[in-house]
């Protein structure tokens, strides 16, 4: 009987592991990368719902009982602490200039959401169902639409209370 000498893995072996192990962690980076995009647009998203309603209900609020009405900040809304001036995932949400008084009465909110990167307003734009740079709009002339970019990108979010 012919004793061999082997022990442990060949260099081939180990170099064929290493690679398995490369090319894992390269798609596990890149579905935590878009998963964290995707928990930001949602999380921006939820925000800005959630300013849409505060908006609504007080400008309702002050017109039914005969009060002027002021657009509150997101700070001012009580959605995040006084000082901040962005959402804790980086999106800066504001009221939208070109909502009228008569957009608010038919429920109509419009709002501008600033994203800190790319990948987060691709994912928003998933999320909406809006194409580059296009629009979408209900039946109720509310129109949403996006436009992202390198270093970021811009949602005019358009909310309609029913």
């Amino acid at each position: 009987m012919k004793k061999t000498n082997e022990s442990g893995r060949s260099m081939v072996e180990m170099l064929g592991v290493l690679a398995i192990i490369g090319v894992l962690s390269i798609g596990g980076i890149a579905g935590y990368s878009m998963a964290m995009n995707r928990y930001r647009a949602n999380e921006a998203l939820d925000m800005a719902n959630k300013f849409a309603v505060v908006i609504y209900s007080g400008y309702h609020t002050a017109s039914a009982m005969g009060n002027t009405w002021s657009a509150p900040t997101l700070a001012g809304s009580g959605l995040i602490d006084s000082g901040d001036t962005t959402t804790p995932g980086g999106a800066t949400i504001t009221f939208s200039d070109t909502t009228d008084s008569s957009d608010l009465k038919a429920g109509i909110v419009k709002l501008e959401i600033k994203l800190p990167t790319e990948g987060v307003c691709k994912a928003a734009q998933s999320i909406l169902g809006i194409g580059e740079s296009t629009s979408s709009s209900g039946s109720s002339g509310c129109t949403s639409s996006a436009s992202c970019s390198d270093n970021g990108g811009s949602i005019t979010y358009c909310f309609k209370q029913s």
